[in-house]
């Protein structure tokens, strides 16, 4: 019997697919969908006060710098590598961003920010993919190279952020509408519109998933790799800036807690470390949850080591269910056949 054809496919099946539902599905995202609905109704029940203007506002400017570092987490991974330097590069482009401020128009210090990011990716992405060498070790290296420069471009706290960047950045839109939210909605649509719908997204894919069919194919995975790194770059220092924004200051020491949390987000996600798999809406959803479980924590009054503990724990859960899950239904279908 031939294969149902989607014309005359159930109604239900039809809507399934159309939804995307399937899509997260293979992608490893519905954990993270289902997670971040389950966290955002505990939130709201224990924390009215998070559906009032200024919490939304507060929850998206904390949480949104997280979602673009993890986004550019995903672009590494998806490529089968890890970005150990994602913090340092996000503190070197922060403070540039934040001191050229002082002497420097708007667009000419959101350009050199994104330029640091860029280099800075390019930087590890060459060692990576054309030294041959792992992308722990070459990141690693590097994020004590970008750490040291960023002390030394500012040293403290400071810059010349203003009041007016930060109404543009991290002020409210409309009513209940943080602009930060629509800056990410922005970001985050043209990157998926670059890993669906272009030719380089589908060699970002590829490289991960199976290098060897990429070389045979005659495409080139070196520069795929090297692009790879180079966006991630760009999309840690947008959220450099963000950050930078939101707490109108500079600081050096400022993208050290993003490194463990774009891993964790990215894990999170459901995305497969040795590349080719991961998915965008995942990931956003993903790093809100974990910013949702932090605010949760500090809510109910939890110490602040055990919130570490608890955290690490349910991103276990969440990771951990679907795959005991896969492995109890597939023992339960072997038995019946």
């Amino acid at each position: 019997m031939s294969a149902v054809s989607p014309s005359t496919a159930p109604a239900w099946s039809r809507w399934w697919n159309a939804s995307g539902v399937t899509r997260l599905r293979r992608e490893g995202a519905v954990a993270p969908v289902l997670a971040f609905v389950v966290f955002f109704v505990v939130y709201v029940i224990i924390n009215p006060a998070l559906l009032t203007r200024f919490q939304l506002q507060t929850a998206a400017n904390l949480v949104v710098p997280l979602v673009l570092v993890a986004l550019a987490q995903l672009v590494i991974v998806l490529v089968g590598g890890i970005d150990i330097s994602i913090g340092a590069i996000m503190s070197l482009a922060n403070v540039v961003f934040a001191v050229q401020l002082e002497t420097m128009p708007v667009p000419v210090a959101i350009l050199l920010s994104i330029g640091v990011g860029l280099g800075c990716g390019l930087f590890n992405g060459f060692l990576v993919a054309y030294g041959g060498l792992p992308a722990i070790a070459v990141t690693l290296a590097s994020a004590f190279i970008f750490g040291s420069l960023a002390r030394e471009v500012l040293d403290a706290p400071g810059g010349g952020v203003t009041k007016e960047i930060y109404l543009a950045t991290s002020g409210e839109l409309l009513p209940y509408l943080p602009v930060s939210l629509v800056w990410l909605a922005v970001i985050a649509v043209l990157l998926w519109l670059l890993l669906q719908r272009t030719s380089l997204g589908r060699h970002i894919y590829g490289v991960g998933s199976n290098m060897e069919s990429v070389r045979a194919a005659g495409l080139n995975a070196k520069l795929t790799k090297l692009l790879a790194f180079g966006l991630a770059g760009v999309l840690t220092s947008l959220g450099a800036m963000m950050l930078a924004s939101s707490t109108v200051t500079g600081d050096p020491r400022s993208g050290d807690p993003y490194l463990l949390s774009s891993i964790a987000a990215v894990a999170l996600a459901g995305a497969v470390f040795t590349g080719g798999r991961g998915s965008i809406i995942g990931t956003i959803l993903a790093a809100c949850t974990l910013g949702l479980i932090g605010n949760l924590l500090f809510f109910a009054r939890v110490n602040s080591y055990w919130q570490y503990v608890i955290s690490a724990l349910i991103i276990v859960a969440v990771v951990g269910i679907p795959v005991v899950w896969r492995k109890v239904a597939f023992r339960v279908k072997g038995n019946r056949s």
